[in-house]
């Protein structure tokens, strides 16, 4: 009697682990395609863009959270955007579940494939940190930057100024005017080195 109920509470706990793994996957339906194959690529297509457009998410949202108010958002926004190109996202999707379903025309049949996905966890927080780290190099970088810019002015102020002296005050307007463009053009190049 005791071995037919274990047996029935071990049959009814088998069944919960992927049911729940069900319950957390999302449907992802591909295009119909006149193939099984176009039909099942065509669906990992989806799967791959929604799993990115989920990372861009979380990408905006770190960014809120950490970024700095001196960052600009434009150097901001191309750092998380050349990082979501590289994102590996082959590794953190899961297929949980398939269904292909085909459909009988006049013309020939037509298929449609949808997945249920869902995200590596160990991937996710990888990536999570992944993305911190990113963010952390590009303030350093960025810090590297305004520090560079505001030596390369005060360089610029004196050489332009012991320039001017050695001239007497001959030169004065041009270098003004050179000092003024080396100021702008030069925090330009930097950044978009």
């Amino acid at each position: 009697m005791l071995e037919v109920l274990l047996l029935t509470c071990l049959a009814s706990l088998a069944p919960q682990a992927p049911a729940a793994e069900m319950a957390a996957a999302v449907a992802i339906r591909g295009e119909t395609e006149l193939s099984p194959a176009e039909a099942l690529a065509s669906a990992q297509r989806r799967a791959e863009d929604h799993v990115r457009e989920l990372w861009r998410e979380r990408a905006d949202r770190a960014l809120a959270l950490q970024r700095p108010f001196w960052l600009p958002e434009v150097l901001a926004h191309e750092s998380v955007r050349r990082w979501l190109g590289n994102l590996p996202v082959s590794e953190i999707l899961r297929c949980v579940d398939r269904e292909d379903k085909e459909r009988m025309h006049e013309f020939g049949n037509s298929y449609t494939t949808t997945l249920w996905i869902t995200e590596e966890p160990r991937q996710v927080l990888q990536g999570e940190r992944q993305l911190r780290r990113e963010l952390q190099r590009l303030e350093r970088t960025t810090i590297l930057k305004y520090g560079g810019i505001a030596a390369g002015w005060v360089v610029l102020a004196v050489v332009l100024g012991w320039l001017d002296r050695l001239s007497r005050g001959y030169m004065t307007r041009r270098l003004q005017l050179l000092g003024l463009a080396a100021g702008v053009v030069v925090p330009a190049i930097t950044f978009l080195v």
